[in-house]
């Protein structure tokens, strides 16, 4: 449980608890410094609906992965000509994935990669390596703003001279995808956007091993002299590469690619490099 100071009104104060209802506490029965708001992970969000002071950011999104039965939507601030901070909109549920909050207002459209959009944000949320995260106010509904092209996007390009994160851990299919968490919580980011010059395309059957076989999607490509095998989780390339048999390869020259670190993964003691966006850039 985590508690926030609320303060009290005539003796009472607002109290929220685990997946309950809002409700009042007598404050005059407490000493003051007991006189605190209860709150669960779940309902963090609700308490900074009263507390917090909401606010907006418009971004352009290069990013709506698939993350558990939700999305990850990222992006970067965007002034009408050049991007800015990189901000990761998250819910208030226990991984953070976006369902219906990242729908836009009438038309219920889902984010689009390159779409410009203005979010509604709470306050800054922070977890492990993932300091970009901005927890969402599920009040506002998303609004769509336009579109910029790939192209527009060289001067947000991210251009690392070394490895992305630390290198040298991988999973049984990938390569230099795996960080462990103590290394991964001192980093202090967690999205980049890169071009290599190529990407192949991968799918196959992974884990038949461990009893625990799936069909994944991977992107192959080098970067500042470091070779990356990591798992795709942008669902237009899952969609258009799983049907294919295993085996199945294909390339994109010059992609532009949001890289993103992964939260911890408990059992592993672990996080991950995923493929979060692919935008082609046309010739």
């Amino acid at each position: 449980m985590r508690y926030v100071t609320a303060g009290c009104d005539g003796g009472h104060m607002v109290a929220i608890a685990s997946a309950e209802p809002i409700r009042e506490v007598d404050c005059e029965k407490m000493p003051s410094h007991v006189a605190m708001c209860f709150l669960s992970r779940y309902n963090f969000a609700r308490a900074l609906f009263w507390f917090a002071m909401p606010y907006t950011k418009t971004i352009v999104c290069l990013a709506n992965s698939r993350k558990l039965t939700g999305r990850c939507v990222a992006g970067k601030e965007w002034d009408g000509q050049r991007p800015g901070e990189w901000c990761r909109p998250v819910s208030a549920k226990e991984r953070g994935e976006l369902t219906a909050e990242r729908w836009y207002r009438r038309t219920w459209r889902d984010p689009q990669l390159l779409d410009i959009i203005v979010v509604g944000l709470l306050a800054p949320r922070p977890s492990g390596c993932q300091r970009e995260n901005h927890l969402v106010d599920e009040s506002f509904r998303w609004r769509f703003s336009g579109r910029v092209g790939a192209k527009q996007l060289s001067s947000a390009l991210d251009r690392p001279a070394g490895p992305l994160w630390m290198n040298g851990d991988s999973t049984a299919g990938g390569r230099n995808d795996k960080v462990p968490a103590a290394v991964a919580e001192r980093e202090q980011y967690s999205l980049v956007l890169v071009q290599p010059d190529q990407l192949l395309i991968t799918v196959g059957i992974e884990g038949a091993g461990s009893g625990i076989a799936r069909r994944r999607v991977r992107g192959h490509f080098s970067l500042a002299g470091h070779d990356y095998v990591l798992a795709i989780t942008d669902p237009v390339i899952e969609k258009q590469i799983l049907p294919h048999p295993d085996g199945f390869s294909t390339g994109l020259h010059n992609p532009i690619l949001c890289i993103s670190l992964s939260e911890k993964f408990e059992s592993q003691n672990a996080c991950y490099k995923l493929i979060a966006g692919v935008m082609r850039v046309s010739p």
